[in-house]
């Protein structure tokens, strides 16, 4: 049994709560991550996501598990997780379907020049396009293979392209051509096609695809990111697609959040945006949910 403070990231229902306090902890609900928590000492474990950004990690004294809400871990801090030897779960699986379905959407929208043909629907003009893509023969280059990374390739892969994976670590799957190294990664953009990034923000990974980067990759190259905004150098991309060395790219996440009002990125006719949304889906709630009680039930 433990003493778990549950953040409102979680958005538990009181069904959700009884279905925890069943397996025989005692929770405390603190609805806004933003407000600091009372005696955080008191807490053996913790369901959050940005709490530590407001209620200081050090207070934690008898923190021994810890679920994060969110895929990525940028949010914790790491050092201090491992130096304690907290047991640490992320939300895996849980967005990567979405997020996934919003990935090809949005690579068909750029290839099938979507953000044009609305233009001129509003406009009322009839005009063929005849530079419309396929995606069959393409090389995508997917960058990390996660849950995420797997749920793209998985709803590619009938498209018909040629799929490439840059791993820390090499794996196998039927939904993959070829698998390298992430360190390979750079000398195989210009073979790009497609690239997306599926990938953890880390000291390592931070501006992983900069000005060098984007400069050796092809002119109809497309860029996906619905990772983490730091993974690219902003400037560079912003400078890239207005110089025309990129043919466009889908952005889901920035290096700054919300994304400026004044940024380039919203004037520019190759570029498609949202806020931070790629995530969502009816079912988040209930894979979360399931996800929480079959780690806490690990503790037991």
């Amino acid at each position: 049994m433990m003493k778990l403070l549950i953040t409102g990231s979680l958005g538990a229902t009181e069904e959700d709560i009884r279905a925890i306090e069943a397996l025989g902890h005692e929770v405390t609900v603190h609805k806004d991550e933003r407000v600091p928590a009372d005696h955080p000492e008191r807490y053996e474990g913790v369901i959050g996501n940005s709490l530590f950004y407001y209620t200081g990690h050090e207070g934690f004294t008898s923190l021994k598990y810890l679920q994060i809400t969110s895929a990525g871990y940028d949010r914790v801090p790491m050092d201090w997780v491992r130096e304690r030897g907290i047991k640490i779960f992320n939300a895996d699986g849980v967005y990567s379907g979405p997020m996934a379905e919003w990935t090809v959407m949005r690579i068909l929208e750029l290839l099938k020049h979507v953000p044009q043909g609305f233009r001129n629907q509003l406009a009322g003009s009839y005009k063929r396009d005849l530079g419309w893509q396929e995606l069959t023969g393409k090389e995508v280059c997917i960058a990390g293979f996660g849950a995420y990374g797997r749920e793209i390739a998985k709803r590619l892969k009938p498209f018909g392209p040629h799929i490439t994976v840059f791993n820390r670590s090499i794996k196998e799957d039927p939904n993959v051509d070829s698998f390298r190294l992430l360190s390979e990664l750079k000398e195989h953009l210009p073979k790009a096609d497609i690239l997306i990034l599926a990938i953890a923000l880390t000291p390592d990974t931070r501006h992983l695809i900069d000005a060098k980067a984007l400069a050796s990759m092809k002119k109809e190259a497309i860029l996906i990111n619905g990772s983490r905004g730091a993974v690219i150098d902003e400037a560079a991309l912003v400078q890239a697609l207005t110089d025309g060395k990129l043919a466009g790219a889908a952005l889901d996440v920035f290096e700054q959040e919300p994304l400026a009002a004044d940024s380039p990125l919203w004037k520019l006719d190759n570029v498609l945006l949202s806020a931070h949304n790629s995530y969502l889906g009816q079912n988040n709630h209930r894979r979360m949910m399931e996800l929480v009680l079959r780690n806490l039930r690990q503790q037991e």
